[in-house]
């Protein structure tokens, strides 16, 4: 017997195989996902595009087979209407022959006569085939008179029988339309069945009745049934069936005994064309646990439906066909389409196998591979754990480097005379400065416009994202056409840097040009503007401080040309040039003069005059002058408040804030504006008041002095220490009445409470009111009232 070690001798050796094989599967296994997607794909493209093709055919198979019968009834259905309209006309010529007339409206009996006429009658038949017979019905004899098919002629007939029922009004008569009777002509053989078709004719418009005549001429079926045998032996389908159903929904057929099991159908029918409205159409119909494909078409000339029925598997037999051949060709494309996929899919596999096998020659050996779930995870797993290194390293690297060229840069332009050759030597290696500074060049200084209430509105961090996006839109329009650089100083403010070229002022005027680009895609974008100042020409980097500080005190007249300005040392050379410091005398005066007067037109015309003449001074001589205008404005209120009845509520401390939280001319002139503007509105209200309060002090007066004679429009200007006139004038405008008007009216109201109250004479009562005469007090009583003070009284007296 074999030892221990010898049992795990061979255990092992019979391991080693399936560990070899799990190792390669695992090293395919991607290569096996490929080969399954593949064939996965080919597969789902193969099924989809089959099974669309087989729905497509079979739906054109059943359009197909449905235009074909519906030929095939518009056919049937012309042949009825032709039918119809044949035996109409010549019922009609019956109708209307004068020779016959006799047998349906004569009431006199003449056998002779009738026999004659009968005799014609079967001529007349014998020259028409389809005639089966002829009925004459004569109301006013009560009899009938027949011609034609020996089963008529008998009075025991069962046709006669079936047609006396509708004559006495057992069925309903459809006039002048054919309408299928079926009846059997030898009682002794009741399952031999015949039909015709009947139509009837009298004279009366409206339902019939037993007391009109009326004519019958009953048709041979045989003709349109013929037709329906001969459509259903030229039918591609042997199993097609096609019936007509008449104005009772009856159904007839030439093979009534073979039809009987379609008797549910023709309720579908009506169905059908009661829910869709439609004279023609298809439809699917379950018979016996068949399904059945039902065709029908309205006949609107004698109400009639014509009905093809056919099975739905003889219409779909060659689409199923036409499945088998389907399913053959998947099967074969299937196999063509897993041997076509291992071989792309070996093709496809032999780059990854070539990158797997380079990892193996990382240092250490064959990484470990046990949370991987394929070939390509691996190699990814191990390309994104090389760039993350690479990344860190970068990242670190890059970081370094942005402190050094934040540091180089701060220093260039804030000590560029410090700045040492060595510096300058490491920022042209280090590529800090895109600029070439050793010649000639232009810095310029870019601040967002409203930057202190941006801070406040938005955080920090957002100001400095603004500011991040306006060095990003002027680097890729500006940068773009000319040499230059944006610098962030890490201030409220960024530095530019431009090279000026051979000739300076065009570059000034294409720096200008594109910055207006980048205010327009920035106010965009961000609904936010920003002012830049260029400044000076420097000719070497050791002078970059000068110029960028030249640039901050350019970008101070921001001031006087107003919000998204380009400012450059041309727009300020006037500024700068103009000596005048502050407001002129002769100006201050006039403007407080018309403050003063009230005249706001005159005040907002000075107004504009200062705000041109300020904005031409230098930025120092720019805020003094402002200040100086807000003091010049703040005295002149207070001297109108010194000497007015009621003072201007005007908040005078606004004033001393507007340099401080405006930045251009055109925001604090605004501001001063609204000012003035409020002062004199406050001034009309105050000239109202003082109106109003002389108003009722006159009013006062009067009321207090009425019954004084002498009492008059002088004597209360007087009292109030002013002109009559003016009194007078203010009085009319607020009331609209003169003051000797409005002195009558309280009288005249005064005397009506007396004439009511007490029983003082007239002339008293216009006495103690203040009338000095008793005739002017009733003139003006009877204008004022309609009557005279004593009628007054006494109609007052009686309605008591």
């Amino acid at each position: 017997m074999p030892g221990e070690g010898d049992c795990q001798g061979s255990r092992n050796k019979g391991e080693a195989p399936m560990n070899n094989y799990l190792r390669k599967y695992r090293e395919r296994k991607y290569l096996i996902r490929i080969i399954l997607s593949i064939n996965l794909l080919i597969i789902s493209v193969m099924l989809a595009s089959l099974l669309s093709a087989f729905l497509y055919s079979k739906k054109i198979s059943l359009d197909s087979q449905q235009e074909a019968n519906e030929k095939v009834l518009s056919q049937i259905n012309y042949n009825i209407t032709y039918m119809n309209d044949t035996v109409k006309n010549f019922a009609i010529s019956m109708f209307y022959d004068t020779d016959m007339a006799h047998l349906l409206f004569s009431g006199e009996r003449d056998t002779f006569e009738d026999t004659d006429r009968v005799n014609k009658l079967s001529k007349t038949i014998a020259y028409n085939s389809f005639i089966h017979s002829i009925v004459f019905y004569n109301s006013k004899r009560n009899m009938f008179f027949t011609s034609g098919d020996d089963a008529i002629t008998s009075s025991t007939s069962n046709l006669m029988n079936l047609i006396g029922e509708y004559l006495s009004g057992g069925k309903p008569i459809s006039k002048m339309q054919m309408m299928p009777l079926r009846y059997i002509p030898d009682l002794k053989h009741p399952e031999r069945p015949q039909q015709v078709f009947s139509l009837f004719m009298y004279d009366s418009l409206d339902a019939y009745t037993k007391k009109d005549s009326a004519l019958i001429i009953n048709v041979k079926p045989e003709w349109l049934f013929e037709k329906l045998e001969l459509m259903n032996r030229q039918s591609t389908n042997r199993a097609n069936r096609i019936f007509v159903l008449d104005q009772h929904q009856e159904m007839y057929s030439p093979d009534f005994q073979n039809d009987q099991d379609l008797g549910d159908l023709k309720g579908e029918v009506y169905r059908q064309i009661a829910s869709s409205h439609r004279q023609v159409s298809q439809f699917t119909y379950m018979a016996h646990g068949e399904k059945q494909i039902v065709n029908y078409l309205v006949n609107n000339s004698v109400n009639w439906v014509i009905v093809d029925v056919e099975p739905y598997e003889g219409v779909i037999a060659a689409v199923d066909r036409l499945k088998i051949v389907f399913l053959t060709v998947a099967a074969i494309c299937l196999v063509l389409a897993i041997a076509a996929s291992f071989i792309v899919s070996n093709r496809l596999y032999s780059p990854i196998n070539g990158l797997l096998n380079q990892t193996k020659r990382l240092p250490g050996g064959e990484p470990d591979r046990s949370n991987e779930q394929d070939e390509i995870s691996y190699i990814s797993h191990i390309y994104n754990h090389l760039i993350e290194k690479l990344m860190t390293e970068q990242t670190r690297h890059d970081s370094n480097e942005a402190i050094i060229r934040s540091y180089y840069l701060r220093k260039l332009f804030t000590d560029s005379r410090a700045f040492t050759s060595e510096e300058w030597s490491e920022c042209i290696r280090g590529g800090y400065v895109n600029v070439d500074l050793e010649k000639k060049s232009i810095v310029g200084v870019v601040k967002l416009d409203r930057y202190g209430e941006l801070k406040d509105k938005m955080l920090g961090v957002d100001v400095n994202l603004l500011n991040f996006a306006v060095s990003n839109i002027i680097r890729e329009v500006v940068l773009e056409e000319l040499r230059g650089d944006v610098v962030d100083i890490r201030g409220d403010h960024l530095v530019l840097v431009f090279e000026a070229g051979a000739r300076p002022e065009e570059s000034y005027a294409a720096i200008t040009k594109l910055l207006q680009e980048a205010q327009r895609i920035f106010r965009e974008y961000y609904h936010v503007t920003f002012t830049a100042a260029l400044g000076d020409v420097t000719s070497h980097y050791h002078e970059l401080t000068t110029c960028y500080e030249k640039a901050l005190d350019y970008h101070l007249y921001k001031m006087n040309f107003g919000h998204g300005s380009i400012i450059t040392p041309e727009m300020v050379q006037s500024n700068l040039a103009n000596v005048e410091a502050h407001i002129p005398l002769e100006l201050e005066r006039k403007f407080a003069e018309s403050i003063k007067a009230g005249r706001p037109d005159s005040v907002f015309q000075e107004l504009e005059h200062l705000r041109r003449l300020i904005a031409g001074m230098s930025s120092d001589a720019v805020v003094q002058s402002v200040i100086q205008l807000g003091i010049l404005i703040k005295q002149t209120v207070r001297e109108i408040n010194q000497n007015k009845l009621s003072p201007l509520l005007i908040d005078l401390r606004s004033i001393d804030r507007l340099v401080f939280e405006k930045e251009t001319l055109d925001d604090i002139f605004a501001e001063f504006g609204a000012i003035l503007s409020a002062i004199f509105e406050d001034q009309k209200r105050g000239t109202e008041t003082k109106d109003h309060f002389i108003i009722d002090t006159i009013k006062d007066v009067i009321q207090a002095n009425y019954s004084d004679p002498n009492l008059s429009l002088q004597e209360i200007a007087d009292m109030l220490r002013m002109s009559s006139a003016y009194v007078g004038r203010i009085f009319k405008k607020q009331e609209t009445i003169s003051v000797a008007d409005y002195l009558n009216e309280i009288r005249l109201l005064k005397s009506v409470m007396l004439l009511e109250n007490n029983n003082l004479p007239v002339n008293e009562i216009s006495e103690k009111v203040g009338f000095s005469s008793p005739s002017y007090f009733f003139k003006l009583f009877k204008k004022r009232f309609g009557t005279t003070p004593k009628d007054y009284r006494i109609k007052k007296s009686l309605s008591l």
